[in-house]
């Protein structure tokens, strides 16, 4: 018993719906599968019959479907290599060399005057000394060991006032300022690598031994790892690599909405509307890390202590000492002072019933520090 939704052309009782035969005479003809038989169906005046494609729509219809599929192919390969070049250049960080030469309208500083060669040639020799005085360090032969340090330093220094930055460099420095008992000098470079090579394994764990190696110890300030996980492209890719991949998206977004005004498929729509939100939230991201990193000043203390002060002059009492390696926030600045917030916890003696304890402070301290004894980020 086959049920055929089909309406027939012959006069029924008005709103009736029963059982009947399939005459063989009823136009439009039907299939040649039931001509000829009487098939059972369900009859109702309100449904309609529609004739089969002739020849010339079936052409067509192909046509159409072949059009659309054709350019669906074209559009997943568009789709492949924009995201391929996207996520090539993002990988390969700020440049495609292992040292970028930044121009004199990206520095507003003349333009180096060592070549790239002679600046991979110091950076080759620096490289060399630090091994020569891991090994003297290793001997117990300190004294030479600071001499190629201390020479190491001065190369590493030369390419980065020169105009060659790369991560690469700033980690290697801070790793000889880290054996010459540099802490804060070691931490301003690791944090300045930081930016650059996010995601290297060896720089950030360098960085947690010589935060814990510091006589400040900071209070937890850490962004949650729930928080890292969720919005994991933020952390794990530098600025210039949040842009490349923002702009590659935006690309594939206007190739996109212009498959979307031929294919018009209503899914395709949809993962139009979906790609858009995530070309918006990468581009968020790029004005978040850009303010974070280049809107709000950070800084490293380099001396071996100091003190905060209540105002911008020796002539204002202190309040609190400081030492190398702490971390703080600059918010302002007045000729050669720097106004800051630390986030350190700061040692105060209290007496209870049973003796002097030490007890830290979880409040965040404000002051001002002299400008030669921070550096900036």
């Amino acid at each position: 018993l086959i049920r055929l939704p089909l309406a027939a052309t012959f006069n029924l009782p008005s709103g009736k719906r029963g059982w009947g035969c399939v005459p063989t005479n009823l136009h439009p003809p039907l299939s040649p599968l039931f001509r000829g038989e009487s098939q059972k169906f369900e009859i109702s005046k309100h449904q309609a019959i529609d004739p089969p494609f002739p020849p010339f729509a079936k052409r067509e219809l192909r046509g159409v479907i072949g059009l659309k599929l054709y350019w669906g192919k074209v559009l997943f390969l568009l789709i492949i290599l924009f995201l391929g070049c996207g996520i090539r250049d993002a990988y390969c960080g700020l440049s495609k060399s292992e040292i970028q030469n930044l121009s004199s309208t990206q520095t507003g500083e003349p333009k180096s005057n060592i070549s790239r060669d002679e600046a991979i040639k110091l950076f080759t020799d620096a490289n060399e000394k630090y091994l020569q005085a891991a090994k003297n360090i290793a001997a117990r032969n300190n004294q030479e060991a600071e001499i190629k340090l201390k020479e190491a330093v001065s190369q590493y220094e030369t390419i980065l006032t020169d105009g060659f930055e790369h991560g690469q460099i700033f980690y290697n420095l801070g790793n000889t300022y880290y054996r010459m008992g540099e802490l804060g000098m070691a931490i301003l470079n690791y944090r300045k690598a930081q930016r650059l090579i996010p995601r290297n394994a060896d720089l950030n764990a360098n960085l947690r031994l010589a935060k814990n190696s510091t006589e400040d110890k900071e209070l937890p300030n850490e962004i949650p790892l729930v928080i890292r996980r969720m919005f994991f492209w933020f952390f794990l890719l530098s600025v210039n690599e949040l842009i490349v991949a923002a702009v590659s998206l935006y690309v594939v977004l206007m190739t996109l909405v212009f498959f979307l005004i031929i294919l018009k498929y209503g899914w395709f729509k949809r993962f139009v509307i979906g790609f858009a939100v995530g070309v918006f939230i990468a581009v968020v991201s790029v004005g978040i890390k850009i303010y974070r990193e280049q809107g709000v000043n950070h800084g490293v203390i380099t001396t071996t202590k100091c003190q905060v002060r209540y105002g911008p002059g020796e002539e204002y009492e202190p309040k609190f000492e400081i030492h190398d390696g702490a971390e703080c926030l600059i918010e302002g600045e007045r000729d050669d002072w720097y106004n800051v917030y630390v986030y350190v916890g700061v040692k105060q003696d209290t007496e209870s019933k049973t003796g002097a304890e030490e007890k830290v402070s979880k409040e965040v301290r404000k002051g001002w520090l002299q400008k030669k004894d921070v550096g900036v980020i």
